[in-house]
């Protein structure tokens, strides 16, 4: 909205990103390659996307969560809900590849000198 500053609420756009935060990221892209602030965290905000994705509350979410995963819960929820948690030198991805717009975003996250980690390789189709 016109005169709202720009903040952690704010839909993520790069440059007003990189005028109000210094070495600071912490985004989540989704599998469409929208990027979206890991408000109030990464694994409160992957949480909210799978219980959109799935249509259920969180505790059905957490219920659902392998005991294998039990000390490992964001790669859990990261390969359920499909999308890329994204800090200034580091993303993870659950267990699966990024999306071809996933890796785009984060190239271009890269290019603008906001994130400094490597960009996963996509899925062979070998």
């Amino acid at each position: 909205m016109m005169g709202e500053e720009y903040g952690l609420q704010s839909e993520f756009d790069i440059e007003k990103h990189k005028n109000k935060f210094k070495n600071y990221l912490e985004v989540m892209i989704e599998r469409d390659g929208k990027v979206v602030y890991a408000v109030p965290s990464h694994q409160m905000k992957a949480e909210e996307l799978c219980c959109e994705t799935l249509g259920i509350s969180r505790e059905e979410l957490i219920a659902r969560c392998p005991a294998e995963y039990h000390y490992n819960y964001l790669t859990w929820l990261l390969t359920i809900c499909g999308a890329v948690a994204v800090w200034n030198d580091f993303c993870a991805c659950g267990n699966a590849p990024p999306t071809r717009e996933q890796r785009a975003k984060l190239r271009k996250l890269k290019m603008s000198g906001l994130y400094r980690g490597r960009i996963p390789k996509e899925e062979s189709n070998v």
